[in-house]
């Protein structure tokens, strides 16, 4: 069969930049279940953004809504995450930020000492938090 080229698969697939790695940003958590779903869905959004980075995205929350940091954290390990970064979607370092979300942390560390977990700063503690304060005052129509 002159002149056929071999068919070859246009899928392409990303190359990660990191293995086994989780993300899971951290809220407090509501009564009001429309809240906890906007976490969820901001995750979702967050996703395809680091999926470079992380092969797993996940949500957790302090508070009123599963799943517990805790619970979060367990199923990055059974889903083989060798390293977790934990996002405390938070604007102030209050209570939660300082003391329970660090301890929940160093705890979890113990329990999977073969597990990097790693706590960022919370987002109200990020450098482009001002520029986005006033970049949604500017867009904001009254």
């Amino acid at each position: 069969m002159q002149g056929l080229k071999p068919r070859h698969s246009s899928t392409q697939t990303k190359v990660k930049t990191m293995a086994n790695n989780a993300l899971i940003i951290i809220a407090h958590g509501s009564r009001k279940e429309s809240s906890n779903s906007e976490i969820i869905l901001l995750g979702e959004k967050v996703k395809p953004l680091v999926d470079t980075q992380y092969d797993v995205v996940k949500t957790a929350f302090l508070e009123f809504a599963d799943p517990s940091l805790e619970e979060s954290i367990k199923t990055c390990v059974k889903e083989g995450a060798n390293e977790i970064i934990i996002l405390p979607y938070f604007l102030a370092p209050g209570k939660h930020v300082t003391l329970d979300i660090p301890a929940i942390v160093e705890q979890m560390g113990i329990m999977y000492p073969e597990v990097k977990i790693a706590l960022k700063e919370h987002l109200g503690s990020a450098k482009g938090m001002a520029s986005l304060l006033s970049s949604m005052v500017h867009s904001s129509t009254i």
